[in-house]
């Protein structure tokens, strides 16, 4: 069974409104799924995410497979990033407060 991260459509006609959810690749796009992790709404400016980080890093290490449009997402929340530098932690070359300092100065500096 493939497990994919992609996006869920909801709202109305011409607003849509995404969430981010686990599911099986053989699902319908707007079926069942396994675990909301978050909501993407492309009309607001700049487009809002709502997302849990830990539960999409621990989807990705278990080794689901997000769609271009989720990889998008996730590159610019930094879920890659987390996902990377646990990584690092399992492997013994960073330290969890390592990790968690490198992650709010990319964060402090996404900010700005």
């Amino acid at each position: 069974m493939s497990v994919k991260i992609r996006l869920k459509r909801i709202g109305k006609k011409h607003n849509p409104v995404y969430h981010i959810v686990v599911s099986d690749s053989r699902s319908p796009r707007d079926g069942k799924f396994i675990e909301k992790l978050g909501t993407y709404n492309p009309h607001t400016d700049p487009p809002s995410t709502v997302l849990k980080m830990k539960n999409a890093v621990s989807w990705l290490m278990k080794g689901a497979q997000p769609t271009e449009t989720v990889k998008s997402i996730f590159s610019k929340n930094g879920v890659f990033l987390k996902k990377h530098l646990l990584e690092g932690v399992k492997k013994g070359v960073l330290t969890d407060e390592e990790v968690h300092r490198k992650f709010h100065m990319w964060y402090k500096q996404k900010k700005i």
